[in-house]
């Protein structure tokens, strides 16, 4: 049931955004590969998850802050929508079991690794550091990473980016999926992974913005 309520809101969605944008989307097969793997974006703006729901032909389990799920009709729509809740003042042992149980069903999880909204110079892609948990999910669940960049997302937090036709420009960008180097030395392993991540999405970023978004 979650499944098909997924897609009819990402249908919908997607009418509603075509009608007033003109997105780019880069690599989107890189997006659709079969498998297990962490999405991992950069988090510039409160419509980025929307956009990334609208560009992926993968259905995404996101994880969502634990106090969008204190007000009922919310806690529903985020559960149908197959997201969990995440406590980000502590340590969540349940929800690294939902996103592993995910993981183990064959399905993309959704992360924004920056761990809250940043634009500017404290974002990922101008030099801003990632939080370390998304290495050790993927040791855990033994699934790639695939780097992706959202762009202009915030255009949207004014009202006349969604009039029909108004052709807000925004972009999705999919990179090459990233793997946790094979080490002993399990810190050094993730540290590689995290630079390699970061790498990434500033290359992607950089892709987006060769296209004069």
């Amino acid at each position: 049931m979650s499944e098909l309520f997924y897609r009819g809101v990402r249908t919908l969605g997607t009418v509603v955004f075509r009608l007033a944008s003109r997105p780019l989307i880069l690599h989107p097969e890189r997006a659709a590969m079969p498998g297990p793997y962490l999405l991992a974006a950069n988090h510039e703006s409160h419509f980025d998850a929307a956009l990334l729901i609208a560009a992926t032909p993968r259905i995404i389990c996101w994880l969502s802050i634990v106090e969008l799920f204190q007000h009922p009709l919310s806690r529903w729509f985020l559960r149908a929508m197959l997201a969990a809740p995440l406590d980000r003042s502590r340590p969540d042992a349940t929800t690294v079991r939902a996103i592993l149980r995910h993981l183990r069903c064959g399905r993309v999880v959704g992360l924004f690794p920056e761990g809250n909204l940043r634009a500017g110079p404290d974002s990922v892609l101008a030099g801003g550091a990632l939080r370390d948990g998304i290495a050790r999910l993927a040791e855990i669940g033994r699934v790639p990473v695939l780097p992706c960049v959202v762009a202009g997302g915030h255009a949207f937090g004014r009202w006349p980016a969604w009039l029909p036709l108004f052709r807000t420009r925004w972009a999705v960008a999919f990179g090459e999926p990233i793997h946790l180097p094979e080490n002993p030395d399990r810190t050094a392993a993730r540290q590689a992974f995290h630079s390699e991540l970061a790498a990434a999405l500033r290359q992607l970023h950089g892709e987006v913005a060769r296209h004069a978004l």
